[in-house]
C-alpha cells in the first residue's frame, strides 16, 4: 500500500507535466489552461503506475484545471482559482507579443525607416534648390558717398521678396557616391530588420522553452521531495521496530536535505526563467500560466544558405560596402564645386530727400530684378578638415568589414558547434526514455523484492530515486536538442517558426 501511494503522487505529479502550470512564486502552483492542439506530447512513464506502458503515457485528455488540481489535492496544497483563457500564454502568443515590444525590433523598425528617408537626403543633391527670401526694414538712415561735394545717399530696397535657385553640377562625384551608400545603407537596414525579426522570435522561443522546461524539472524536484519524506517516515517507524538501522535513517535524512536544496533552486530557475521570457517579449514581468509543451526532437535544416547570404552577414557586407562609398563622398571634397545660381526679386525703394531716410509712403520707386549665372568654388585649403573626413571614413569602412569578417567566421563555427549539439542531444533523448523505462522496471522489481523480504527500503528508495534522475534527464534532453534547432535556425539564417 504505501508504494501505490508513492507511484499515485508520482503519476499526479507526471499528469501536471503535460500542461504546467508552475507559478513564478517559488513552491506556489496554479491551474493552467488546457494545452494547444500542437502541444500533444509523450512524457516518462511514472514508475510502477498502474495500466501505464513501458514506453511512457500520451498527455491524458482530461482538463489540465483537473490534474493540476488532483496534484494540488495530493500534494496538499489549497485549490487555486482556474485561470480563465484570456490569462494563459501560449507560444504564438509570445511570439507576437514579442515582436511588437521588443525594443531590439523597434530599434531596427527605426533604422530602417531612417534609412530610407537616408536615399531622398542623397537623392536632393541632384535636384535644384529653391528658397524664398524676403524683407522688411522700418527705419534706416542710408550712408552717403561725397563726390566733389556732394552728397549721395547709397539708398537700397527698404522691402523685398525673392525666389533663389541653385543646381549643383558637379560636387566631384560626393553627390553620386552618397546616393550609392544610401542605397547600400538601405538594404543593409531592410536586411537587419527581418534578421532582428527572425532573432527576436527565436529567443521568445528559446526562452518559452526553457520556462517549460523550468516549471517540469521544479514538478519532478518537488515529487523527489516527498517521495524521501514519505520514505524517512518509513525508516522512522521500521527504526523503532528494529528492523532498520541508524545508518538508514541518516542516509534518508542527507538525501531529502539534498532533495530540498535542489527543489529551491528548481524553483529559483523558474523565477528566473520566466523573468528572462518576460525580457525577450519586451515586458518588465508575465505571470501569466504556460500552454504548451516541449517539442519533440528533430533534424535540423538539410538545405543552408552560404555564409554570405545569411541576413546578419550579407548586412555587414552591405555596410563595409556603403563605408567605402561614403569614403568616395568625403575624398569629393578635394575638388572644385559648379552650381547654377539664378535668383529673381521684387522690391520698393521709396526715398525723403529732405530727411535723407527711406520713405515707405513713396511708392514710385519699386521693380523687379534678376540674376542668372554660374558660381564655382574650390576649398584649396580647410585646415585639415576634408582630409579628416577622409581618414574617418576610411576607418569606418575598414572597421565594417572587419565586422562582416567576424560575422561571417562566427556563423560558420556555430553551424558547426550546434549541428553537433542537435545531433548529440537528440541521441541522448532517446537514450533517456530508454532510461526512463529501465528504471521504472527497476522500481517494480525493488518492490516485489521488498514485499518479499529479498529487498530493503534503502533499494527501493535508490529505484525511485532514479527513476526522478532518468525523469529529469528525458526533460534536459528534450530541452538541450530545442535549444541546439533554434541556435542552428539561428546560425543557417533559416528556419520553421510556428
Amino acid at each position: 500500500m504505501r508504494s501505490k501511494a508513492r507511484y499515485g503522487l508520482f503519476t499526479l505529479a507526471l499528469a501536471a507535466l503535460a500542461a504546467p502550470a508552475w507559478a513564478a512564486d517559488p513552491g506556489q502552483a496554479q491551474a493552467a489552461a488546457a494545452p494547444s492542439d500542437a502541444a500533444a506530447a509523450t512524457v516518462p512513464a511514472a514508475p510502477g503506475a498502474a495500466g501505464s506502458p513501458a514506453g511512457g503515457v500520451a498527455a491524458p485528455a482530461a482538463p489540465a484545471g483537473a490534474m493540476a488540481a488532483a496534484a494540488d489535492a495530493a500534494a496538499g496544497v489549497p485549490p487555486a482559482q482556474a485561470a480563465p483563457e484570456a490569462a494563459t500564454l501560449d507560444l504564438h502568443a509570445a511570439l507576437q507579443e514579442g515582436l511588437e515590444h521588443s525594443p531590439g525590433y523597434r530599434r531596427a523598425v527605426d533604422a530602417a525607416t531612417g534609412a530610407d528617408w537616408g536615399r531622398l537626403e542623397a537623392l536632393s543633391e541632384f535636384l535644384p534648390h529653391v528658397s524664398l527670401d524676403g524683407t522688411r526694414f522700418f527705419r534706416d538712415q542710408y550712408q552717403t558717398l561725397a563726390f566733389e561735394g556732394l552728397q549721395f545717399p547709397e539708398v537700397y530696397p527698404y522691402a523685398t521678396i525673392g525666389f533663389d535657385a541653385s543646381w549643383t553640377v558637379f560636387n566631384g562625384f560626393s553627390g553620386l557616391a552618397r546616393l550609392c551608400s544610401a542605397r547600400l545603407n538601405g538594404q543593409a537596414a531592410g536586411l537587419e530588420q527581418d534578421w532582428q525579426s527572425f532573432k527576436v522570435r527565436q529567443d521568445v522561443r528559446l526562452k518559452f522553452y526553457q520556462a517549460l522546461a523550468a516549471q517540469k524539472l521544479a514538478v519532478v524536484a518537488e515529487e523527489n521531495v516527498r517521495t524521501l519524506e514519505e520514505h524517512l517516515r518509513i525508516v522512522k517507524d521500521l527504526l523503532d521496530n528494529g528492523r532498520a538501522t541508524r545508518f538508514d535513517l541518516l542516509r534518508v535524512e542527507v538525501q531529502l536535505d539534498d532533495a530540498r536544496n535542489e527543489r529551491l533552486a528548481a524553483q529559483d530557475r523558474v523565477a528566473l526563467a520566466r523573468r528572462a521570457l518576460a525580457q525577450a517579449m519586451g515586458v518588465d514581468q508575465d505571470s501569466r500560466a504556460l500552454a504548451g509543451d516541449l517539442p519533440e526532437p528533430k533534424d535540423g535544416p538539410t538545405a543552408s544558405l552560404p555564409v554570405d547570404e545569411q541576413p546578419e552577414v550579407k548586412a555587414k557586407l552591405l555596410q563595409a560596402q556603403a563605408a567605402r562609398r561614403d569614403k568616395q563622398a568625403a575624398a569629393g571634397g578635394f575638388l572644385p564645386r559648379v552650381s547654377v545660381v539664378a535668383a529673381v526679386q521684387w522690391y520698393d525703394n521709396g526715398y525723403d530727400l529732405a530727411s535723407a531716410t527711406m520713405d515707405p509712403s513713396d511708392t514710385s520707386a519699386n521693380g523687379r530684378d534678376y540674376d542668372l549665372g554660374l558660381a564655382a568654388s574650390w576649398d584649396i585649403f580647410s585646415g585639415g578638415e576634408t582630409l579628416a573626413r577622409v581618414k574617418q571614413a576610411e576607418s569606418r569602412a575598414d572597421a565594417a568589414e572587419q565586422e562582416a569578417r567576424q560575422a561571417r567566421l562566427r556563423a560558420g563555427y556555430d553551424r558547426e558547434l550546434w549541428t553537433r549539439r542537435l545531433a548529440y542531444s537528440t541521441g541522448l533523448y532517446r537514450a533517456k526514455l530508454a532510461d526512463v523505462d529501465k528504471a521504472a522496471e527497476s522500481v517494480r522489481l525493488a518492490t516485489l523484492g521488498e514485499q518479499a523480504g529479498t529487498r530493503t527500503t534503502t533499494e527501493v528508495l535508490d529505484a525511485e530515486l532514479d527513476s526522478f534522475r532518468a525523469s529529469a534527464g528525458v526533460v534536459s534532453a528534450q530541452m538541450d536538442a530545442a535549444e541546439a534547432l533554434i541556435n542552428l535556425e539561428l546560425a543557417l539564417g533559416k528556419g520553421d517558426l510556428p
